[in-house]
């Protein structure tokens, strides 16, 4: 017989969202930012008892703090006892910021029957749980750590007992998968798990949900906090069948989306014709979502000649019209002008004035390169901050550069248009 479950994690119950805009004064889109988790929290609840899952897995912080106040508490409270009330079991590990302190007997009174358990109670006593199907008969095996403190600097794969055969075998951690050996969040690799044969591992800590993987998987938070964590947030729905995994699907839950939009302005003949095609491309990128709010920071692209124009006034102008536009449900937080000023080549190259002479310059890659060598010191020292990857130290180097060289060909062009209206 099959069964299902879902798998969330990162609900950080207590903690406000950020990033909300200065534009922004309407009472209940402030209102929506402090209930935004309670309400993404109640549609994993409502999905869990709509599609009558057998069992709900959180892997880790599900509060944001260890001393979490009593409003955090009643929420977490009220979502396990309509589960419970609907007969489907909750497995909830610790993190690093709900660890084992944070659920204390007066609040989280479980008795050892209770079908809700905070598992994997310690590292040195890591929990095994079996799962029963609704005949009763037991058809997986859940494998658990939880934090006891914040840091957690061990490897967890050392406490996790080995698959049993028969069972569906799911691991339940809180983890930096591949990170640093440094990290103080339980770090382990990917190869380590997999070498365990489990059948699933629900996995905590990282917000962004994993795109790639059917077994070892990070759901991630449940609702972005903050214009980092941009994108849909939600959870992991898995059904299995004859012991194998026949769907893993992410199911968004979120309510509020931060966004980062980018769009390419280069059609636009002047600039009066650039809020048509904004206005075109959120809804083409927003019609079929169903969030109640989506702050979105919009990044203008292309080459148009009235680039310098696109200024504070023009910002405001575009925010108000699409707030106004779609009533309220889709505020921009941000303008950013990323465009490039549309220029004549042929010209620049032809001008034997100062526009013309920087133009060469920058079109000689010998000279280029030794304008580089000359800045190669400081940008190595801000790369080595950012600990990025060889991969990523290119890509940035590359980014850089390609901008530096546009930038002095906008410089040349502006000098070149200058010396022409002068004359």
């Amino acid at each position: 017989m099959g069964f299902s479950f879902i798998h969330a994690a990162d609900i950080h119950l207590g903690r406000t969202l950020s990033g909300l805009s200065d534009y922004v004064y309407d009472e209940n889109i402030k209102k929506l930012y402090k209930t935004a988790v309670e309400k993404a929290f109640n549609n994993l609840t409502d999905f869990a008892i709509n599609n009558n899952v057998d069992f709900v897995l959180i892997a880790g912080d599900t509060f944001d703090d260890t001393e979490q106040d009593f409003e955090a508490k009643l929420i977490l409270k009220n979502a396990l006892k309509r589960l419970e009330n609907a007969g489907i079991k909750v497995f909830l590990i610790c993190g690093n910021h709900d660890c084992l302190g944070s659920y204390n007997k007066n609040t989280f009174n479980f008795d050892e029957n209770s079908i809700i358990k905070i598992v994997g109670l310690n590292s040195e006593n890591n929990a095994e749980f079996p799962i029963k199907d609704k005949s009763g008969n037991d058809t997986a095996l859940l494998h658990a750590v939880s934090y006891e403190k914040e840091i957690f600097k061990e490897n967890p794969v050392k406490y996790l007992t080995p698959a049993k055969k028969g069972l569906f075998n799911i691991g339940l951690i809180h983890c930096d998968l591949d990170g640093a050996n440094e990290s103080p969040y339980g770090a382990c690799t990917y190869s380590e798990l997999a070498e365990l044969n489990y059948d699933y591992f629900a996995l905590g800590h990282i917000h962004i949900p994993s795109k790639t993987g059917n077994t070892i998987c990070y759901s991630g938070t449940i609702q972005g906090r903050n214009p980092k964590e941009t994108g849909a947030h939600g959870i992991k729905y898995i059904k299995v069948d004859k012991g194998s995994i026949i769907e893993n699907s992410f199911v968004p839950i979120d309510v509020i989306r931060y966004e980062n939009l980018e769009i390419d302005i280069t059609p636009a003949q002047d600039i009066t014709q650039v809020p048509n095609i904004i206005t075109d491309e959120i809804e083409k990128k927003f019609q079929d979502d169903i969030c109640e709010l989506y702050l979105v920071k919009l990044l203008l692209a292309g080459f148009v000649k009235f680039s310098n124009e696109l200024n504070e006034e023009f910002n405001e102008t575009v925010i108000d019209r699409i707030k106004s536009d779609f009533n309220n449900k889709i505020i921009i937080s941000e303008v950013i002008n990323n465009t490039n000023i549309k220029y004549d080549e042929k010209l620049l190259q032809s001008d034997e004035g100062m526009a013309g002479k920087i133009f060469e310059v920058i079109n000689n890659s010998d000279k280029v390169q030794k304008i580089i060598q000359n800045t190669e010191k400081e940008l190595e020292k801000l790369i080595q901050k950012c600990d990025l990857s060889e991969e990523e130290k290119q890509i940035l180097n590359d980014e850089i550069q390609k901008s530096a060289v546009q930038k002095c060909k906008n410089i040349a062009n502006s000098i070149y248009e200058s010396e022409y209206k002068e004359n």
